[in-house]
């Protein structure tokens, strides 16, 4: 048995009253000839290539610059963190070693004639 490429042969039994009869379809899965298809195809494949190829060169720099920015944002956000603790971990050893009060005095030298 031979099966043509672009037809699916479909066999089936159908049971009707007593007997079973034995039944067979063919379908063409391509009606048109193999090269109308590949005329029709090449083109498409090539139109959906150059569209990807656009669109990839238009998102790929956002998607490369928003990381940029969120990676940048998080370590900005990790420094800052970084620096409170620090402050904090002064805050607590820090030890007053002496207070001084400083008092100013004015004097006015124009009126001193």
């Amino acid at each position: 048995m031979t099966e043509d490429r672009g037809e699916i042969k479909i066999r089936y039994t159908l049971k009707q009253g007593k007997g079973d009869v034995l039944s067979s379809e063919t379908v063409h899965i391509f009606p048109v000839s193999r090269w109308k298809v590949t005329l029709i195809l090449i083109p498409a494949f090539v139109a959906v290539a150059f569209l990807s190829a656009f669109f990839f060169s238009i998102f790929f720099p956002l998607f490369l610059f928003g990381g940029i920015i969120l990676g940048f944002w998080i370590w900005w956000l990790r420094r800052k963190l970084r620096k409170s603790m620090r402050a904090e971990n002064l805050e607590g050893e820090c030890v007053v070693i002496k207070e001084i009060h400083i008092v100013e005095t004015k004097t006015d030298k124009l009126n001193t004639q």
